[in-house]
């Protein structure tokens, strides 16, 4: 009889290690399903151990040691993966079940026994460096190309790694050519039988291998893996949103030094905190960044504050002259045009007019967004799905006087609609294109209909895989009210990339011509952009210079109050800024956030650490967290 010490893989499971009896004859690195609670989760084995040779710890266990009665054991990652996964684990606070649930596909290690594939783990010779590449599509795709076939011709497979599904169909179009046979997709949207296929078509083939895959596909365990390249890094959907809120690009450089291996990190504007590290010696690059952003296309910002001839206080207009004018142009050359606009429903927000408050959800207290269905106005929270009429009195003062504010999709649709009613225009959002099925029709009837308008949120960038004749931004002011210390990166970003689809013409409309942001993404300079991010995060400590870490709990008003105020003196003498959440309630909770922010080079701190893992778990821990609110 042998004694197991195992990681459970799973979610919520205070425990760093289980351990268990067993006579079976299992390897460290294996999976073994185990007994845990009720259930029966998958774990991987740390060691064994005689039971003659471990009777002082059977003796001093706080719980009873249960029997696996039944074990079927398989090797599923290398030992270096594992390593990974607790590095990540002490970074994120968590345990390694934890860390090593987000990043083994649950397809897999359910059902990794029936995959019947022979698995074998070499040390090879291979060297670890980081690199960067900053360029727009065309020229990335180029570098990656020439990069594959160099790797390939080697011998070494590459994972590419890519934010979402819809970058993995668009990037494997690009790649493929020419190497489709040696070419695989790895993302959740796949069927369970289309993983387990392409999972074992990759580990089976012999020649070097392209997988093009979410990060969760990172645990394949191919040998012969000679690099991670890992594009649109930007992307804030690389910060996975539920527990351990494990980031990916963390994880592939954790994972890329223990292999070895090298790891490029490329986007059109690669984060802020990654340009610093790369003047601090941290990344190569590549082939030299790009700090000037070239366009093609006729580019204009139209102040909406200004009427013709530069007269100030201008009437609050939705589609600017100059739109109105450039829409025609296309209309009439049967030419498309995408248009961006910031928010969903006819406005962003309501207001009352007679005590100043905006109209707030019921229950979470978020600003609700005013929408129409069938020509009747609605209520509706993006937060938390609560709807009601939009006949309603002010819920502070009891007045009727409530005045929509704001630029949101329908009343773009709206205006549009009036002035070219034979215009076929489509919308993409997650009101109109609630599943990637319908997104890619839309975008599909779009491109095949002359004179087509698209009307879209960040969410169309996405699906857009052409140049188009004309970009326009209608509505992006309100993205500076956030008080999010990103929020210059994101609109920089998402105003570039609207750029790059512009053939002709790009436009902006603004009502707050003063934001650099605006002048540097119409302009392509980069480099100004970086200087003054840089400068503004250093001022107050932000990434890169701090690693923040992000406390959160939810409940009842006065007991969350409480608990902050233990938290605040249990952290001690580590500084916590405690704040109310940016929407303070959730589902009927009210939430507030602790904030810590340590010098970079501090982190890990082995005592706070600790202290922070033995936070009882209505405490949730956000290390490095996209947003502050």
């Amino acid at each position: 009889m042998k004694l197991l010490e195992a990681i459970p893989i799973s979610r919520g499971i205070s425990k760093e290690t289980l351990t268990y009896f067993t006579a079976a004859n299992v390897s460290a690195g294996s999976i073994v399903k185990v007994p845990l609670r009720k259930k029966t989760v998958p774990a991987i084995v740390l060691s064994l151990q005689e039971v003659s040779e471990a009777k002082s710890s059977i003796k001093d266990s706080p719980y009873s040691i249960k029997k696996i009665k039944e074990m079927k054991s398989f090797e599923l990652v290398s030992p270096k993966f594992i390593e990974a996964a607790k590095e990540m684990a002490d970074y994120l606070a968590t345990t390694t079940g934890s860390a090593l649930n987000s990043v083994i596909p649950k397809s897999i290690l359910l059902n990794a026994d029936k995959l019947k594939t022979e698995i074998k783990f070499h040390e090879r010779p291979r060297v670890h460096e980081k690199f960067v590449l900053q360029a727009d599509d065309e020229e990335r795709y180029a570098n990656y190309r020439s990069f594959i076939r160099e790797e390939f011709a080697k011998g070494l497979s590459i994972f590419f790694c890519l934010p979402t599904i819809q970058d993995i169909k668009k990037t494997y179009e690009i790649l493929s050519k020419g190497i489709e046979q040696y070419s695989f997709i790895l993302h959740g949207g796949l069927s369970k039988k289309e993983i387990s296929e392409n999972w074992a078509n990759v580990l089976s083939e012999a020649h070097p291998v392209l997988v093009i895959a979410t990060g969760s596909f990172l645990s394949i365990p191919r040998d012969d893996i000679g690099a991670i390249i890992l594009d649109k890094e930007n992307s804030s959907a690389y910060k996975n949103r539920t527990r351990p809120y494990l980031d990916v690009r963390k994880f592939s450089e954790i994972l890329s030094e223990k292999l070895k291996i090298k790891l490029i990190l490329g986007d059109l504007l690669l984060r802020t905190e990654t340009i610093w590290r790369r003047g601090q010696g941290e990344f190569i690059e590549l082939s030299p960044l790009k700090f000037r952003s070239l366009s093609t296309a006729k580019q204009e910002i139209v102040d909406m504050k200004k009427l013709k001839g530069g007269k100030e206080a201008a009437p609050f207009k939705i589609i600017s002259d100059e739109l109105e004018r450039l829409a025609k142009t296309t209309q009439e050359n049967n030419e498309n045009m995408f248009i961006f606009v910031a928010r969903r429903g006819l406005s962003p927000t309501t207001l009352c007019n007679d005590c100043g408050n905006i109209v707030l959800c019921s229950l979470c207290k978020a600003p609700t967004v005013l929408h129409r269905s069938n020509k009747e106005n609605f209520f509706l929270c993006h937060r938390c799905g609560e709807r009601h009429g939009a006949l309603e009195k002010c819920a502070n003062c009891g007045g009727w006087n409530l005045t929509a504010l704001g630029i949101g999709m329908e009343k773009v649709c709206e205006e549009l609609s009036g002035k070219f009613p034979e215009a076929r225009i489509f919308k993409i959002d997650s009101d109109n294109s609630p599943t990637r099925k319908i997104a890619c029709q839309t975008i599909k009837k779009f491109y095949e209909s002359p004179g087509g308008i698209l009307l879209g949120t960040e969410m169309a960038l996405l699906y857009l895989s052409e140049k188009i004749a004309s970009a326009a931004v209608v509505s992006i002011d309100s993205f500076f009210s956030l008080p999010d210390f990103r929020i210059n990166e994101k609109v920089m970003n998402i105003l570039l990339k609207t750029r790059s689809f512009a053939a002709k013409n790009f436009l902006i409309q603004t009502r707050d011509s003063s934001q650099k942001i605006i002048e540097y993404a119409v302009k392509g300079n980069l480099a100004e952009f970086y200087r003054d991010e840089i400068n503004d995060r250093k001022a107050l400590k932000y990434p890169p210079f701090s690693i923040p870490i992000k406390i959160t709990t939810f409940g009842e008003k006065k007991k969350v109050a409480d608990e902050m105020d233990k938290l605040e003196k249990y952290l001690d003498p580590y500084p916590v800024l405690i704040f109310p959440a940016f929407t303070p309630y959730a589902k009927g909770k009210y939430g507030m956030h602790g904030l810590i922010k340590i010098p970079r080079d501090d982190w890990i701190d082995r005592t706070l650490l600790d202290r922070i893992r033995n936070l009882p778990p209505h405490f949730n821990i956000n290390v490095d967290p996209e947003s502050f609110l």
